[in-house]
């Protein structure tokens, strides 16, 4: 199984500096983390240099009030900065709407633009605003199913409701693996991850992801303390944390 980290988009903790997020996705060797603009791109692109870590952009998040030229310009703006991922809201307006030939003619035109430059892109439908109405949901995953977005993703973490694991399921029916699926909205610990995963999502977006990897150290009583002391001495223990949290994924856990 995948390394549990590099399944994990890092969501910036308010209360940390920008640097010291850099150091923490360093040292738990997570998948990806977000530069708001252009200078903490270029910041990250050279700390993170030969890491293995992508270094992602948001539009109209958490909003989505755009309109489709609008986004199309931030897109330009930031494939100029360097960006190759992004995360973008679709306008909630047509979503809510049930907009499908609206949906359909955004979630295109980007997906055009970012094949052309060359950009993985995760469409963000937020699904608790759909619930009751699973009949849009699914038009809205079979619109993604034949435009083949990099990512369909669940939610923003902003509405009253983040990831939903029937939510998921019901992607998962539809997009098969044609279309990868984040989840990323309250996902706080180990547990919730596992079943994220099993449900078919290939990334979780978290700002909760350290505790996420440390909920398997914790279960299995691994001396937390001595990771943090052998990291300060320049040893890295965190390929050790992982093998025991991806073996509590593959086995399962219950309380």
């Amino acid at each position: 199984m995948k390394s549990i980290s590099q399944k994990i988009d890092y969501i910036r903790d308010e209360n940390d500096s920008f640097q010291t997020y850099l150091d923490k996705a360093i040292q738990y060797q997570f998948r990806c983390i977000f530069a708001r603009n252009k200078e903490e791109y270029d910041y990250a692109k050279d700390y993170l240099k030969n890491k293995d870590c992508i270094i992602a952009g948001a539009i109209d998040f958490p909003e989505g009030k755009m309109t489709l030229n609008e986004k199309l310009e931030m897109f330009k703006t930031y494939a100029s900065y360097g960006f190759q991922e992004i995360d973008y809201v679709l306008n909630q307006d047509h979503v809510e709407k049930g907009d499908l030939d609206k949906i359909e003619e955004e979630m295109s035109t980007i997906h055009q633009f970012c094949i052309k430059h060359n950009i993985q892109e995760k469409v963000i439908v937020e699904m608790c605003k759909l619930d009751g109405r699973e009949e849009i949901k699914e038009e809205i995953c079979k619109i993604a199913k034949r435009v083949k977005p990099a990512f369909l993703k669940t939610s923003t973490g902003r509405s009253f409701k983040g990831a939903d694991l029937n939510d998921v399921i019901l992607m998962k029916n539809i997009l098969k693996d044609e279309v990868k699926i984040k989840a990323s909205g309250g996902i706080r610990h180990l547990q919730q991850a596992q079943k994220f995963f099993e449900a078919g999502a290939s990334v979780i977006g978290a700002t909760s992801a350290i505790q996420i990897i440390k909920g398997g150290t914790k279960m299995l009583n691994f001396d937390e303390n001595r990771v943090r002391t052998e990291h300060q001495n320049g040893v890295n223990l965190i390929p050790e944390v992982e093998k025991i949290v991806d073996k509590i994924c593959e086995d399962g856990y219950s309380n």
